[in-house]
């Protein structure tokens, strides 16, 4: 049976780390009695209304005051937001230019070349927080998602190390996202104990998370324990039954322990819910499976297809 869960994993791949928003910074405020337009930027950014919020840095740089490196930096964040990378880059480097020890600066100019798929340049601005404040986690856990990104998992771990090391915050999300990122980076290991005890983690920390079941499902399959795959599964779909993946998986680990029936019940409404989805390569790949599947135990069972 495993070499069907090896084909199945082909098609239903692990759900691939994401770069959350360790990377923003919070917006930076000065003496803002002298200048209501700035201002009336960082209130816009706190009420995320960014597009207002870019026209107002933009009107503070055009006007050219003292406080146009601020400006820069919090526009840089602004358009970070709304997606525009390029543009955020150069505000960053703009930036920087006028103060080269903008932290947050740095940090948000690493995320854009992140999302530009510049890894070489986002590392470096995270090397530049890290050489001011080595104790900025945040460095660390972007870092490491660079390096996963990049394929260079053993540097990914040492980097979420360091931003476990250095994470005296009391925020539980951020831990959360540390711990799962590692696991992941574990998982590309193959150091299944080590990713469930990460996953094991996350879920300590947040019971409701379904990414980490689901990962947690396949390292433990992985390691040939199916009853404690079957068990995340399981709860994989209790918080979210529309997970069609979730049922092909729970119906191979039942394969495996010897639940036949069970086995059809789950391959049954996977099928179900890819008609309903109108995904007819879902919907062929699973009856494939199906017959392999049928191929390998007995004639005497039935597909519940018809």
């Amino acid at each position: 049976m495993n070499y069907l869960v090896k084909d199945f994993l082909k098609f239903f791949v692990l759900i691939a780390a994401i770069l959350f928003c360790l990377g923003f910074s919070s917006p930076s405020s000065e003496n803002l009695s002298n200048s209501p337009d700035f201002s009336q930027g960082i209130r816009y950014l706190n009420e995320q209304n960014y597009q207002e919020a870019i026209l107002k840095f933009t009107q503070v740089i055009n006007d050219k005051n003292q406080w146009i490196a601020s400006a820069y930096s919090n526009r840089c964040l602004a358009y970070l937001q709304v997606n525009n990378n390029q543009a955020a880059k150069i505000d960053c480097e703009e930036a920087l230019e006028r103060n080269s020890e903008n932290i947050e600066a740095y940090l948000n100019k690493g995320l854009a070349d992140y999302r530009l798929e510049n890894y070489t340049q986002s590392l470096v601005a995270y090397q530049e927080v890290i050489k001011r404040h080595k104790h900025d986690y945040r460095a660390y856990y972007n870092q490491g998602l660079v390096h996963y990104k990049l394929g260079n998992y053993q540097q990914a771990l040492e980097s979420y190390n360091q931003a476990l090391e250095t994470n005296h915050e009391d925020s539980l999300e951020h831990k959360t996202w540390i711990y799962y990122d590692r696991a992941l980076a574990y998982l590309k290991l193959e150091n299944f104990s080590q990713a469930i005890a990460n996953f094991t983690h996350v879920l300590i920390l947040n019971p409701q998370d379904l990414q980490a079941y689901y990962q947690r499902g396949y390292a433990y399959q992985k390691l040939g324990n199916y009853q404690g795959a079957f068990r995340d599964f399981t709860e994989v779909i209790t918080l979210n039954p529309q997970l069609t993946s979730a049922y092909i998986n729970r119906g191979i680990i039942a394969g495996n322990l010897g639940f036949k029936e069970i086995a059809w019940e789950n391959f049954k409404i996977a099928l179900d819910q890819f008609q309903q989805q109108n995904n007819k390569i879902g919907y062929n790949r699973t009856l494939n499976l199906i017959r392999k599947f049928k191929q390998i135990t007995s004639n005497v069972y039935q597909t519940p297809i018809g």
